[in-house]
């Protein structure tokens, strides 16, 4: 249009358009605009490097190297580095090589030269080339700077190898580089791999002596939680989460995701819809696919499945439905033993043409086997093979479930010995299965002979598997052998006893009346990464007034809600609270002991006071409980 209009660009515009050209990457017009422009200047050289690189035509960019040469115009290093930039874009390390040789000759090396370079052979994966890069910059002169150090550490931790990037992070401690969010969030990414929880205590100790506010910065702050969520940081998502609270941090809509994700881990569910109104409604942004399936995940796995399935219609017009959405929404009616709901839902999927996968069929197939409605089941494997999907192992491992639950011990076992004899029941998702049935069904010959199974094959226990034992051995009566195998199998195969494990133990100590055993597990699970929940301090209530110790159940209630200090004591997290039912039997014992008005109100008022839960039917617990008293006045 400029040359329509009579109008003749001179270089200076020429040189706008052609740079703008490159950064829409339209190479081919900033070579013509080259061609037709009066003169180059330098950064007009610059641009047709870099639309070289974009093409990763090396040969280019040499040819316009030397051009420049060829020109008034005095090379820099910055012409040379541009030119190296495309040799290691492309992947020709050699040439790249031979050119740095002849910037050393020429004097224009330095050390983004070499940091260029240093990203050839990280991209390539070749730590060994990228250390003795590294060496040589030292024996030259150049200092390795925190985009060097970096960039080894992103080498490094996408490849999982932790033991070299620990070395990296020791190198830059001992050359004075201090860790910047960028290393953080490198590390973080790392720890996708990770399964040791050394290496996730470690990076996290890190970050906590880098001095960085993770909300600094979104990139970071995103990584750090996706981490905690990982691997299970309760305590510190807490953290992030009100310090992301306290720091002004508008989030995208992707952090929106995973603010709603920490939340629904924390079971801190009206905070997932403060942080969905927060976003939707107040700043006016519309959810993508991957927000909306974290707030459904959000609602279904904090028991609000109905309001999941009204969120989903509600949003089905704007943000398009997809397979892991109506999954989640499926797993909320297994969950609820909602099985018709769970089939009805994916029989609307296929009338709507949804691509169905084995997620939404073992979903489907879950939520049959929780209620043992083994029929919906055939048809569903049918319509597998209709739709041309392979059954997997969590698919067969699920239909054993629903024998189990059916009590057909005998079918489960059938399926799972096929499973064998096909090289299927190569973890311990299965054998958690059956386990579960046998320890169900009191067929604890059954149960051992699995163990043995699982011993014979090298089949490594997860916490899952633990938890289903140490229930078994609280059954049996064999309190000793659950403690021996918290004990040795966490040692033995790798990784730590979690919460769930120690809740399980606990367990195990009340049901066979063991009371103070169950009082040090529960020490134990205070100090785990999920720490005490509601559940497992209502546990204890219970377990302690069946053994009639009233004061070590008083005790617990104070300390869950902060009405008791000091050393050793947890405060439960926000939105957790110790079941009514289990208070209502502590208030009930009490006031039979003859302790309504000296212990049972006093603690209902002071409750009260620190906001718990508490309503009037605790209080007419209390006060009926004892002859001649009435609750008038007290109940609201």
């Amino acid at each position: 249009r400029i040359l329509e209009d009579g109008l003749e660009p001179d270089s200076m515009m020429y040189g706008c358009l052609m740079k703008f050209a490159v950064e829409c990457g339209r190479t081919d017009l900033s070579r013509r605009l080259s061609e037709m422009a009066p003169s180059l200047d330098i950064q007009n050289y610059m641009s047709l490097i870099r639309a070289a690189g974009r093409d990763k035509d090396v040969d280019r960019a040499f040819a316009v190297l030397a051009q420049l040469h060829a020109s008034s115009f005095k090379v820099d290093g910055a012409a040379y580095n541009c030119v190296l930039d495309v040799c290691v874009s492309a992947g020709e390390m050699t040439r790249a090589r031979e050119l740095l040789q002849e910037m050393k000759r020429t004097g224009h090396v330095d050390v983004v030269s070499y940091n260029t370079l240093l990203k050839g052979f990280c991209n390539k994966g070749d730590v060994k080339g990228a250390k003795e890069l590294l060496m040589e910059m030292v024996r030259e002169g150049f200092q390795p700077n925190d985009v060097s150090h970096n960039c080894m550490l992103n080498t490094a931790a996408s490849a999982g190898n932790f033991a070299e990037t620990w070395e990296t992070i020791e190198m830059m401690e001992t050359n004075g580089i201090k860790v910047d969010n960028y290393t953080i969030s490198i590390m973080m990414k790392g720890l996708k791999r990770a399964s040791n929880h050394r290496d996730v205590a470690r990076v996290l100790s890190l970050l906590d002596g880098s001095g960085i506010a993770v909300c600094s910065d979104e990139i970071l702050a995103n990584t750090v939680l996706e981490t905690c969520i990982r691997h299970k940081e309760y305590r510190r998502l807490e953290s992030i989460l009100a310090e992301h609270k306290a720091s002004g941090l508008r989030p995208s809509v992707h952090m929106y995701g995973s603010l709603i994700k920490a939340c629904s881990t924390l079971q801190r569910l009206d905070d997932c819809r403060r942080y969905w109104r927060e976003m939707h409604e107040v700043r006016g942004m519309e959810p993508n696919e991957i927000v909306l399936g974290c707030m459904l995940d959000a609602l279904v796995c904090n028991q609000a499945i109905d309001e999941a399935v009204q969120l989903l219609n509600d949003w089905k017009d704007r943000v398009r439905p997809n397979s892991v959405m109506y999954s989640t929404v499926i797993k909320g009616f297994a969950t609820s033993g909602q099985a018709e709901r769970a089939m009805t839902t994916w029989r609307d999927m296929r009338q709507a043409g949804i691509k169905m996968n084995t997620v939404v069929y073992n979903s489907v197939i879950d939520a049959q086997a929780r209620v043992g409605a083994m029929d919906n089941v055939s048809e569903l494997v049918t319509t597998m093979g209709q739709d041309r999907i392979e059954p997997d192992a969590i698919s067969y491992s699920t239909i054993a479930k629903g024998y189990c639950v059916k009590g057909d011990l005998d079918k489960a076992f059938e399926v799972f010995r096929n499973m064998q004899r096909n090289k299927m029941a190569n973890d311990s998702i299965v054998y958690n299965t059956i386990l579960d049935g046998c320890t169900r069904h009191s067929r604890y010959d059954l149960a051992d002979a699995l163990m043995a199974d699982m011993e014979k094959l090298s089949i490594s226990p997860s916490n899952y598997t633990l938890g289903i034992l140490v229930k078994m051995y609280g059954r049996r009566r064999q309190l000793d052998k659950a403690f021996e195998l918290v004990e040795n199998a966490p040692k033995r195969f790798g990784f730590p006893a979690n919460s769930q494990v120690l809740t399980c133990l606990m367990g195990a100590c009340l049901n066979n009346n063991a009371i103070d055993r169950a009082l040090r597990v529960f020490q134990d699970v205070k100090q785990a990464n999920r720490g005490a929940d509601g559940k497992a301090f209502g546990s204890m209530v219970g377990g302690c007034v069946r053994r009639g110790e009233l004061q070590k159940a008083v005790a617990l209630v104070e300390e869950a809600y902060g009405l008791s200090t000091g050393p050793g004591m947890y405060k439960l997290s926000p939105g957790q609270s110790i079941a009514a039912e289990n208070l209502e039997k502590l208030v009930q014992a009490l006031a039979q002991q003859g302790m309504a008005e000296t212990v049972a109100v006093p603690l209902l008022d002071r409750l009260r006071a620190a906001k718990a839960p508490v309503n009037g039917r605790l209080y007419s617990a209390a006060l009926n409980a004892a002859p001649g008293r009435s609750c008038r006045g007290r109940g609201k």
